[in-house]
């Protein structure tokens, strides 16, 4: 398939891509300045993260609705609209109220980005090229989230914390300018009810879910009775979907054998990611005592690791399929966990670092190629759904990942503190467990994907 307009349509789409991804990490490095300028705590300051991975998993359940009722061309527009206003929004708020309101309406913009990017490539490049062109894909959004702390770092010392807001907004006005001449579709809307109803049932199942994971190793009733409200939510969204006419989302291509272990995979190769990426820098910081910066230029090697090996392994993917790459990569990052957790314990921050790095290139492995084993044998009827179950995996993991992982890591530095153990190794004690429990997780991965890949290379 030779397409010339392919080409500037997919590099306004991976920009977008990019853009997403930063936009999720965006007020990480502000949230000590903004807690004090709008004399806010810790907690009520973290919603500006935890609601924007919330709306935006709201709103990628809901694209599979919005692909078939609206144009690629009106989706882009209307996402890049919401961005604009939501960066503006930030960088003049007045409160803390504005400047959350502002957070979601950017949420609303930039989550349609990656399922419209999915779409657009799943939709238009032939299935034994797709490997590569969602490994790219994959690659920006994974570089978005580990630069946006490297960069807003120096703009917050430098110019204050709303001047993070000027990276997306000059980002989404160069997007929008650029799509004008590019995004073009010939695809028909068709009509269709919104499910409102399905809607309010993920947001109240992802907000609990998160709310639950962070509490449940600190204060185990409140965990746990937000665990199990957001397992009736959710279990009630999915029961909703089966029964609609038209649901916000159908949950068909689950009942495919090649698609559900696949986005098994996608989510514990992405909670493995997130969770590195939250709490290492925790590590080096609390533990090993550097500075922000330090522990950022740490980080470089491994994210770009990620990103290669995504390119890398979703080429090997188009041409050799899921064996032995999916089992290869888990493996990978499980032995790279495995090596963290001996560095951690043993005060190494050089073979920590080590093993950050493996379990990067292991994760980025098995990321983007999950997704196309996933989405390449699904019937074309079902592909907006699959994306959508796909991003939505994605998004979950985002939320799921730092949530538990931050929870585990600060009930187990909270116990050592409590014996005796100095603050820092306390922190060095309580990574090394969170990193215990992201490689038994990864672990069971690895044997998944044995199964799966082999069972792939049968086919």
């Amino acid at each position: 398939m030779r397409d010339s307009s392919l080409a500037p349509l997919l590099a306004v789409f991976y920009g977008c891509g990019f853009l997403a991804g930063f936009n999720e990490n965006l007020v990480n490095m502000a949230l000590v300045a903004i807690m004090g300028d709008f004399s806010v705590d810790a907690v009520t300051a973290q919603w500006l993260v935890t609601g924007y991975m919330i709306a935006v998993t709201v709103v990628v359940t809901c694209m599979a609705y919005l692909y078939r009722r609206l144009t690629m061309r009106a989706l882009f527009f209307m996402a890049a609209g919401l961005s604009i206003v939501g960066s503006l929004g930030g960088l003049i708020a007045p409160d803390f109220a504005v400047l959350l309101a502002a957070r979601l309406v950017q949420a609303l913009g930039t989550g349609v980005f990656i399922p419209l990017m999915m779409n657009v490539i799943v939709d238009r490049v032939p299935h034994e090229r797709m490997g590569t062109y969602l490994a790219i894909g994959s690659a920006m959004i994974t570089v978005g989230p580990a630069t946006a702390p490297i960069v807003t770092g120096f703009m917050v010392s430098g110019l204050g914390w709303r001047s993070v807001f000027l990276v997306p907004l000059a980002a989404a006005l160069l997007l929008t300018a650029a799509g004008a001449f590019v995004v073009r579709d010939r695809r028909e809307p068709t009509r269709g009810g919104f499910d409102v109803v399905s809607a309010l049932l993920v947001a109240v199942g992802v907000t609990l879910l998160s709310l639950g994971l962070s509490e449940i190793a600190l204060h185990p009733p409140v965990g746990a009775a937000a665990l199990g409200g957001a397992a009736l939510a959710l279990g009630w969204f999915a029961r909703r979907q089966l029964h609609l006419a038209r649901p916000l989302v159908s949950m068909e291509p689950l009942r495919h054998g090649s698609f559900w272990p696949a986005a098994v995979l996608v989510m514990i190769a992405m909670t493995t990611y997130f969770s590195l990426s939250v709490i290492a820098p925790l590590y080096f910081e609390e533990a090993a005592g550097l500075s922000a910066s330090a522990a950022g230029v740490l980080m470089v090697a491994p994210v770009l690791a990620n990103a290669t090996a995504a390119v890398l392994a979703g080429r090997a993917l188009d041409r050799r399929g899921e064996w032995p790459l999916l089992p290869a990569g888990l493996g990978i990052a499980v032995a790279g966990l495995a090596v963290t957790i001996t560095g951690a314990l043993a005060a190494s921050v050089a073979v920590a670092t080590v093993g950050i790095f493996f379990g990067y290139l292991g994760t980025g492995m098995v990321l983007s190629p999950a997704q196309t084993a996933g989405l390449r044998r699904l019937p074309d009827e079902l592909n907006a759904h699959g994306v959508s179950l796909m991003s939505m995996a994605v998004q979950l993991s985002a939320c799921l990942g730092p949530a538990a992982y931050i929870g585990v890591m600060s009930a187990a530095s909270v116990t050592a503190t409590a014996a005796g153990v100095p603050a820092a190794q306390a922190s060095a004690e309580g990574f090394a467990v969170a990193m215990a429990v992201s490689a038994a997780v990864a672990f069971i991965g690895f044997a998944s994907a044995v199964v799966y890949a082999r069972r792939m290379a049968r086919r």
